[in-house]
């Protein structure tokens, strides 16, 4: 089977997905951007498998193109046939011009396409309207869905995807990185002292740093925050720290490598993440998978995939939710996991997934029209 991935840019968190894939299968990755200066991401060869960036034009976020998650791309001539060069096509997101044109055309030359959908009912920007209408169009014209837990599955339910489509997986996680690593490097450490949360991810406005920092004032003792990212809100939130008189508690590290966010996770005890909204929340899994425990804001998507696991709070995201579940988890704390939780899903078991998925599209195909 000849699988194409095709998406945004090139994350280095799928990539030990994309390197089981190309163990399985005749695969090639293709996507849009060389980089993605948010999130710090850029393309680089892989040793693991074959990638390529698309020619593609990227189009400025203005007007209602703001109201989506990602920038817009148009591709250059030529670059259509290198997608849909493929027996299946994993495509990564609707909300992409570029998606939509390679779904359309799939769809007319009979190339089946699998979408891999982490957005919830409750993470979604956009409800009714012609922009509802194209994610329904585009999820409906799909061979098969690929989810990464229950909360993901209701979302593409509800937009008509039928049940015998959808295939349900867990986000993968590197297991040398965020399982193996932590471990080594708090051999024989003391898990006691004072309570050490940690929050890693973009510093802008969702993701609500700034009530985990009113909270963690709120608490008696010294408890100690890491705060893992750079973004917009990076100084207002190092000045807010200083106004709550965290400033000898709270470390801002910046922005850091997968590697060196495994050496933080090693360190601290409990992740917190507090996001207003927040369309999946890998880094719950990572800390999971490093033996952290888990304080997660009810809406994050991957909030019910952990409920009711052990050492995981699901919280409102206000001051007062925040603030009691940094306290349970600080209270509950008697160390790190020693083995890695069933729901730190595996790289092999996403892409056997996908290559299911893959399975199912070619069944249910396309016809050309």
């Amino acid at each position: 089977m000849r699988l194409v991935w095709f998406d945004d840019v090139q994350a280095p968190y799928r990539e030990p997905v994309l390197c089981e894939l190309a163990r399985r299968c005749e695969f090639r990755a293709v996507f849009l951007y060389d980089v993605e200066p948010e999130r710090r991401m850029a393309f680089r060869p892989h040793p693991g498998y074959a990638a390529e960036v698309l020619r593609a034009w990227r189009l400025p976020r203005v007007g209602p193109l703001r109201r989506l998650d990602s920038y817009q791309a148009v591709l250059r001539p030529g670059s259509l046939r290198r997608v849909l060069d493929a027996d299946v096509i994993v495509m990564l997101t609707w909300a992409q011009l570029a998606s939509v044109t390679v779904a359309l055309v799939a769809r007319r030359r009979g190339v089946p396409y699998v979408v891999f959908s982490e957005s919830t009912l409750d993470s979604r920007r956009v409800g009714a309207g012609p922009i509802d209408r194209v994610r329904r169009w585009f999820l409906g014209g799909a061979g098969a869905v690929v989810v990464p837990g229950p909360a993901a599955r209701a979302a593409v339910l509800a937009d008509g995807v039928p049940p015998e489509r959808v295939v349900e997986t867990v986000n993968a996680v590197d297991h040398d990185v965020f399982a193996r690593r932590p471990r080594k490097l708090r051999a024989g450490r003391d898990p006691g002292g004072e309570h050490r949360f940690v929050v890693v991810g973009q510093l802008i406005a969702r993701k609500n740093v700034a009530v985990l920092l009113t909270a963690l004032a709120a608490l008696d003792g010294a408890p100690r925050l890491d705060v893992v990212g750079d973004g917009a809100d990076a100084d207002r939130l190092r000045a807010l720290a200083t106004e709550l008189g965290l400033t000898d508690r709270v470390v801002f590290h910046g922005f850091l490598g997968e590697t060196e966010v495994a050496a933080v996770l090693a360190e601290t005890h409990t992740l917190v993440l507090p996001s207003t909204e927040e369309v999946y929340g890998f880094t719950a899994i990572e800390a999971r998978t490093a033996g952290l425990q888990v304080v997660v804001s009810g809406s994050a998507g991957v909030a019910a995939s952990l409920a009711g696991a052990d050492g995981v709070w699901t919280v409102t995201p206000d001051v007062e939710g925040v603030r009691a579940g940094l306290e349970a988890a600080r209270r509950a704390w008697t160390g790190w996991r020693g083995s890695v939780p069933d729901d730190a899903g595996s790289p092999a078991r996403t892409a056997e997934d996908l290559v299911r998925a893959a399975q199912v599209s070619s069944k249910w195909g396309h016809r050309p029209t």
